[in-house]
């Protein structure tokens, strides 16, 4: 799969490509974050045979793979040194603008996709799609980032639809949030090295149910991971008129056993954070359904090859910025 490393000046003004310069670069991204990052290494003789490019404040990075963009963002970064031609940059998509604003809103009664519309067209975000959840939802944000606003929206409307979601930006820039894959369209077939962690660090495997005056309404619990570990309790609070059984279930699954697979694979662009895939490894034995949480993709030397975190679990984002109204 062919590259390009395109450089935009500020404002949108020229573009260079910079493809015959590059040594390295990697795109990642993360479950847990909404912007993903582009590092690269670039090769800049300093004997006057290339011209050196204009890395300003304001310029944007774009990678491109097979002519269709992946990667859009501004560049963060632009190191060098006097004692070689190597240059480090570093970029962040367009998720940056939903980290480093803070919002101030209220919303009564209010579906997540509608209220994200709103945000997107007060920043002036361009949108490519908002998953759809005709949940309606009360909070007021008072100065929260606006990608906790988004994430804690989804939430509260995926504790009622049991779905999860993820919100993230195109390879041209554009906000999208989308429902996460409950089954995988990938196969990985073939590794170049699996490793498998198991771990119950964050485990809590009781849920009390209780009224807003404290009473117990029920206990749900995991009784083999109790008698295994012993209870480590969560408490929900349920209101009038409403059954907190799904949510229990939900924070049961997000905080039981974990198991992470880190595994190294040729490259393919549609493995990225959210997807699920059918890992099927001859070398480890280890095969399943599995949801990636993290993942590096790295073309270096004309080889493209990518890491995976991978999660046994689709796990519930329990994000909760703001207040109830």
């Amino acid at each position: 799969m062919e590259y390009e490393l395109i450089l935009t000046a500020p404002g949108g003004g020229s573009s260079r490509d910079m493809t015959q310069l590059v040594q390295q670069v990697s795109s990642s991204g993360s479950v847990d974050q909404t912007a993903r990052e582009l590092t690269c290494s670039l090769a800049v003789p300093r004997d006057g045979s290339v011209e050196p490019p204009a890395l300003e404040e304001g310029a944007v990075l774009t990678l491109r793979l097979d002519g269709e963009s992946r990667f859009t963002g501004p560049l963060l970064t632009a190191t060098t040194t006097s004692q070689d031609s190597l240059v480090e940059l570093s970029a962040l998509d367009r998720g940056r603008y939903l980290v480093g604003n803070e919002g101030w809103y209220k919303f009564t009664g209010a579906a997540p996709e509608e209220a994200v519309a709103a945000m997107a067209r007060d920043y002036g975000i361009p949108v490519a799609k908002l998953a759809a959840t005709g949940v309606p939802v009360s909070r007021k944000f008072a100065g929260v980032t606006l990608d906790k606003i988004i994430r804690t929206l989804y939430a509260k409307a995926g504790e009622r639809t049991g779905k999860r979601y993820l919100s993230r930006f195109t390879g041209d820039g554009r906000l999208e949030v989308v429902e996460r894959p409950t089954s995988a369209s990938l196969t990985i077939a073939s590794t170049m090295g699996v490793t498998n962690t198991w771990d119950i660090t964050n485990l809590q495997n009781a849920v009390a149910i209780r009224s807003d005056t404290g009473a117990l309404v029920r206990r749900v619990e995991d009784s083999a991971s109790t008698a295994l570990n012993g209870r480590l309790e969560h408490v929900i609070v349920q209101r009038d008129g409403e059954d907190a059984q799904g949510e229990a279930s939900a924070w049961l699954a997000a905080h039981g056993l974990q198991q992470r697979l880190t595994v190294e694979t040729l490259g393919d662009p549609r493995l990225i954070a959210g997807e699920a895939v059918i890992l099927r490894d001859t070398g480890s034995g280890v095969s399943g359904l599995f949801w990636i949480d993290a993942d590096t993709h790295t073309w270096k030397n004309r080889q493209y090859f990518c890491k995976l975190t991978l999660n046994f679990r689709n796990l519930l984002d329990d994000t909760s910025a703001g207040s109830e109204i």
